[in-house]
């Protein structure tokens, strides 16, 4: 399916590696010009070489609303405008209640939600503009269906959804359509990370056993599979989809709604 993006103009958060970095090779397969961000100047500026010469690198923590300002400045000044926003960045802890202070559900809500409100509240405007945008926003199963030891994790990324909804309806009238997308487990450095913790001698191992007994394809996602549903949501295609948050989980998660 040719899903023609020549010509759109995409800003991808936390897309030096793993989903976002796939996200953005996606949207450059089909045309559209993308700005990528990521914390490290250096991963950001490696991941767009590999992309190809016409991607913008920009150094961003995205946690911090004076980083958010200058990446869509230079979007702006690089492109001109913005059609399509990815909302990608995100982090977690291991944790419980009681164990988490607040520092940490700090952490976790500016980088998982506040990124997405302030990075959206600079996104609509140019968006109503034209009367044509998109806003995906990476979310979780985790945001439907809790994980085990994840807590903030799972609060933040049910709360992306909800705004997901929140925003669909809010925008329709500008023909903004805004999406959720919810991985499952995904071969990325983020599971890798939290497999050596939780089984350092043997993270292939946990990660293998895991896969095993929970997802029933018996294996984890690849980044470019995620890819693939958010750039076809950013589409013409998908013109009559807005407030959806779909799965992409191997089967995993068993819930009927």
């Amino acid at each position: 399916m040719n899903l023609d993006l020549t010509g759109r103009v995409a800003i991808v958060t936390g897309a030096s590696y793993g989903i976002g970095r796939a996200i953005a090779h996606c949207l450059i397969q089909e045309g559209a010009k993308v700005a990528i961000c990521a914390r490290q100047a250096e991963q950001v500026k490696h991941a767009a070489k590999e992309l190809g010469p016409d991607v913008l690198a920009i150094q961003a923590d995205v946690t911090k609303a004076t980083d958010i300002v200058p990446l869509f400045d230079q979007t702006l000044a690089r492109f001109g405008k913005v059609d399509i926003l990815v909302n990608n960045a995100g982090g977690t802890h291991l944790s419980q209640l009681l164990d988490l202070p607040d520092e940490a559900w700090q952490e976790n809500i500016d980088v998982n939600l506040f990124s997405v409100i302030r990075c959206s509240r600079l996104a609509i405007p140019h968006m109503r503009k034209q009367k044509w945008g998109r806003i995906l926003n990476i979310s979780s199963i985790f945001g439907k269906q809790p994980g085990t030891g994840t807590i903030d994790y799972n609060a933040t990324k049910a709360a992306v959804i909800s705004l997901t909804k929140t925003l669909a309806d809010e925008l329709a009238k500008d023909n903004i359509l805004v999406n959720a997308v919810c991985p499952g487990p995904v071969r990325t450095p983020l599971w890798e990370a939290l497999a050596k913790n939780i089984n350092p001698q043997d993270p292939e191992g946990m990660m293998a056993g895991f896969a095993a007994a929970s997802i029933p394809l018996g294996r984890f996602g690849r980044p470019e599979e995620v890819a693939n549903l958010v750039v076809f949501l950013a589409s013409e295609r998908a013109s009559f989809i807005t407030g959806a948050a779909y799965d992409i989980d191997g089967g995993m998660v068993k819930y009927m709604v």
